[in-house]
């Protein structure tokens, strides 16, 4: 609305009519055209609330923060009201003229105020408030802005502000004006807010200087006291003055910023004063000391002390040392200390300790094992000896003798003794060794690691056998083994309390043919071996026959799982490698799959504990968990771990662990099973289904029933074996659909012979590949064709005819984006007159690439103004397997990633806004997709011209399908 067009209404009227916008420019138009009398009385006499609504403009929107005139004028108005617009201080030049209007309107108002008969204090406040940060100017005397300065706190006072409030009035530029210390320190007494934002100023001024900058303060200090927080006591110079003075309380303040505030490196003089106080007051630094976070513990202090040898504060150097996260750069200081005051050691906490003796040579380590043998009697510490027994591979074993430690029958210096002289490389820890286990002070966990390594010395036990008890079958074979078995656990008196979920009669039944206490031992000492099972452990697991063992796993796995994974049973899981068959697998994804969302962390275990049994079945259904929609990122993360871990065990690469992640279960060389006299093959028909065949050639699909008692439990085991091989090749063939289609997008090219060796003389891929059409690439001197596999299991291409494979060759899935002409009308019919079901749908995957104006360098850039409703987004990323990024601020996502292992690559999509819970009808303005390649440092991001043609046309069909759901 143009204001020229209001003249004929009145002012008080406009204001009801129109926007406060268009009311500030007509209330400008009409007092510079001829209305001056108007706008003046309307300033004058208007209610207060439109006052208000004119003053709150933001800065420059309304006509007199273009003019500081006119702002002047209207200034001189409102004040008389109690209010002052916005702008003025802000457009003006802050000369010497403005702030004595400032002043005058300040001084005007207060005494109108009060003329009025109005308090003083909401009069000053007003002032305080609105006028006093328009005072400052460029080149204000010293003289005036200490006036005005003491003028400020007057009426702070008046105005009933406390004198430490942090009370904002705009009074920062007349400290700065005033130059003259003595004329700071003297503003300063008046303490309060005052003293502090004078104290923080002189602080950044003198902030680059060094030496005694706070000098002329000292006798303020020393006034003051109180002033003990503000950050001037960071200064030495100002603590060494307040120091003689000082009681003791603020003694031990001065302290406490001696070892932690002040700034230590910079101030040559640092050292010779903490000298100094120290000297003079031990017991202050000494209590300072024993309450410090080893985080503020420098080097420079611990050196001060330990020059000076201060007897009351040398003890407590170590314990602060071994309190820090890395003690690494006190490494000569530690050495020192324990070279000179062993003793000291006595002082530091046995865990501490631990991160102190590896920073020991071997000449103060021998010299300090009295000491150490103290604190390790006296500790359980697993870290302390586990330190130990690293570090005291550079001491001689006879040293350890020497210094009384095998002498001592204490459980805590046997278990020490035990782990140095386990882990040290020299054979003269065997006699030692051997000594240790005939005091007969080691439980039968202990004492059964101890003869097994006597063994590998080749040395007697102390009953005179040479590893008698290490392995089993090296002792005797069948009963003798057995008997040497329940021997040794017979030796085991006392069972842990957490064994009880075992101790049950269908659990201790099939461990047979262990007794039962030979069966409660075993779990016993899985629960109390500190790291893994024992050798006595593996004696009695080698008496067990193939299915016993896998009872065993399957019992653990199930209790496990029914105590909702527990972390403080983990213990139970130590009997799961090497034992396990694919029921026990089968048993932890499902843990993983159920625990995923609810109970992460529970589904983490689960899943770290199938990569532990490093089968080729479990590390499967860990790549199942790996691109799951179905858990959190942290069990998707956990899953990727340990899938690398995995690859770089067998030296391969990610994308090759995961070509061979599909076991054929033994069904390539036969998979045969016994009931009494009669002989089963378990053999995999050509729809991937299992028949059992017998010894006439006769198929059912289940192991027929026996009659013979004696075979019952064979004929359960054969049953179980089949159902779980049935259960286990669905699992593994539900899988090969995501994976061919992963290839497919990405275009993943196999060498001629692994391609060979995983597609055709694989059992069940060979059996899955021929529903594919494949493609030819890289042969010399041959066009790139495309072939499938025929059920003969020769190649033949779409005309029948035979296919040959040359070495030099490679082999991907046959796609649409990369097919010849009337290459995929052949393959439609072909396929179609064959009535084949093909795993993926090759023949109707996107092959148009997206529009060449979209290709960008960073990425496939969506089209201009896409934006989709955050429900159908979410429907067709789920469908295609995104999962949101990062929740970011503003809980908002603003991307979604679609995860492709087998090629490492990483597709990224990004769009505006999405809230992490489902907003309906949410527009979700759409960006673009970028795509990263994760096996380079930092995620390289691939230009479009880098990325398989497949990718390109299934990215640029993906945006036409949102574009087609958002219209």
């Amino acid at each position: 609305m143009n204001p020229n067009d209001l003249s004929a209404t009145p002012l008080a009227e406009l204001y009801k009519q129109v926007e406060p916008a268009v009311f500030a420019e007509a209330l400008t138009d009409r007092y510079l055209n001829g209305g001056r009398d108007e706008a003046e009385a309307f300033l004058r006499d208007c209610d207060g609330r439109a006052l208000y609504a004119l003053s709150h403009f933001t800065l420059g929107s309304a006509p007199w923060h273009r003019d500081l005139d006119l702002w002047l004028a209207f200034a001189r108005l409102t004040t008389r009201r109690g209010v002052l617009f916005s702008g003025g201080g802000e457009i003006a030049q802050r000369t010497r003229a403005f702030s004595e209007e400032m002043q005058a309107l300040a001084k005007s108002w207060i005494a109108e105020e009060l003329a009025r008969g109005e308090s003083r204090r909401e009069a000053n406040r007003f002032v305080l408030n609105f006028l006093f940060r328009r005072f400052a100017y460029q080149g204000m005397s010293s003289a005036e802005a200490i006036s005005l300065l003491r003028w400020a706190w007057t009426m702070r006072g008046e105005a009933g502000v406390r004198p430490d409030l942090e009370y904002e009035i705009g009074w920062q530029p007349l400290i700065e004006a005033v130059e003259d210390t003595d004329d700071l320190i003297a503003l300063a007494e008046a303490g309060g807010r005052l003293c502090k934002d004078i104290l923080a100023d002189f602080a950044r001024r003198s902030s680059r200087k060094t030496g005694e900058r706070w000098r002329p303060w000292y006798d303020f200090f020393r006034r003051h006291p109180e002033l003990e927080d503000y950050p001037v006591s960071n200064d030495v110079g100002v603590i060494a003055a307040c120091w003689p003075e000082a009681d003791a309380a603020r003694r031990r303040y001065f302290a406490d910023c001696m070892l932690t505030r002040v700034e230590k490196r910079p101030s040559p003089r640092y050292s010779v004063i903490l000298d100094r106080f120290i000297s003079d007051d031990p017991q202050v630094f000494a209590a300072a000391l024993k309450e410090l976070d080893p985080y503020w513990l420098e080097p420079v202090v611990v050196d001060t002390i330990w020059a000076k040898r201060y007897p009351e504060l040398v003890p407590l150097l170590l314990p602060l040392i071994a309190g820090k996260s890395n003690p690494k750069s006190f490494e000569s200081l530690v050495r020192q200390v324990v070279a000179e005051c062993p003793d000291a050691l006595l002082h530091v906490e046995a865990a501490k300790l631990a991160k102190l003796v590896p920073l020991l040579d071997a000449v103060i380590l021998e010299g300090a094992l009295p000491q150490l043998g103290k604190v390790v009697a006296g500790s359980s510490s697993k870290a302390l000896r586990e330190a130990l027994a690293k570090a005291m591979t550079k001491v001689a074993p006879a040293r350890l003798a020497a210094a009384g430690w095998l002498a001592v029958r204490g459980k805590n210096m046997q278990l020490a003794c035990r782990d140095i002289l386990l882990a040290h490389p020299d054979p003269a820890a065997g006699p030692l060794l051997a000594e240790l286990l005939a005091a007969g002070g080691l439980d039968a966990v202990s004492a059964s690691t101890v003869e097994a390594r006597l063994q590998q010395l080749g040395l007697p036990t102390p009953a005179g056998e040479t590893g008698a008890a290490s392995g089993g079958a090296s002792a005797a074979d069948g009963a003798d083994a057995l008997a040497t078995a329940e021997a040794q656990a017979a030796k085991v008196k006392r069972i842990a309390a957490a064994v009880q979920p075992f101790d049950v009669p269908e659990v201790l039944a099939a461990l047979r043919p262990l007794s039962e206490h030979a069966a409660r031992v075993l779990f016993h000492l899985a629960a109390t071996a500190e790291g893994g099972l024992p050798p006595m452990a593996d004696q009695l697991l080698a008496q067990l026959p193939t299915e016993g063992r896998a009872r065993l796993a399957l019992a653990v796995v199930e209790t496990w799982v029914a105590l909702e994974g527990e972390p403080k049973q983990r213990w139970m899981l130590k009997l799961l490698p090497g034992n396990v068959d694919d029921r026990a697998v089968d048993k932890l994804a499902a843990a993983a799959f159920a625990w995923g969302k609810p109970k992460k962390l529970r589904a983490v275990l689960a899943v770290e504990q199938l990569g532990a049994l490093d089968t080729l079945y479990a590390l499967a259904r860990v790549q199942e968990i790996a691109v799951s929609r179905k858990v959190k990122d942290a069990v998707i993360w956990t899953a990727r771990q340990t899938l690398a871990a995995a690859a770089a065990k067998r030296k391969l690469s990610v994308p090759e662990l995961l070509d061979e992640l599909t076991p054929d279960f033994g069904l390539g060389e036969g998979v045969t099973v016994n009931v009494g006299a009669r002989t089963y093959r378990i053999v995999l028909q050509g729809d991937l289904s299992l028949r059992v065949v017998d010894e006439k050639g006769k198929a059912s699909k289940t192991i027929p029933a026996t009659k013979d008692e004696a075979a019952r439990v064979e004929w359960e085991a054969a049953s179980a074996r089949l159902k779980t091989l049935s259960a286990s090749l669905k699992a593994i063939v539900k899988q090969q659909e995501p994976r061919m289609r992963e290839a497919l997008v990405t275009g993943k090219r196999w060498p001629a012979e692994r391609w060979r060796r995983l597609f055709l003389a694989h059992p069940l891929l060979r059996i899955v590949g021929r529903s594919l059409v494949w493609r030819l690439l890289d042969a010399p001197g041959l066009a790139p064709g495309s072939f499938r596999i025929a059920e003969d299991f020769s190649l033949v291409d779409v005309e029948d005819n035979l296919v040959t494979l040359p070495e030099a060759a490679s082999v991907a899935l046959w796609h649409p984006a990369t097919a010849a002409a009337g290459e995929l009308e052949a393959w439609r019919a072909y396929l179609a007159d064959y009535e084949l079901e093909p795993l993926v749908d090759q023949l109707g995957a996107p092959a148009e690439p997206p529009a060449p104006e979209l290709l960008k360098d960073d990425g496939l850039q969506a089209p201009a103004d896409l934006v989709i409703a955050q429900e159908k987004l979410a429907g067709l990323l789920a469908k295609w397997g995104y999962r949101p990024g990062p929740i970011g601020d503003g809980a908002a996502i603003w991307q979604h990633r679609w995860s492709l292992p087998s090629a490492q690559l990483c597709v990224e999509l990004a769009h505006d806004r999405y809230v992490p819970y489902m907003e309906l009808g949410h527009p979700v303005p759409i960006e673009g997709f970028t795509v990263y390649d994760t096996a380079a440092k930092n995620w390289k991001r691939l230009r479009p011209g880098e990325l398989p043609k497949p990718l390109l046309a299934t990215l640029a069909d993906q945006l036409r399908a949102i574009a087609a759901k958002a219209a």
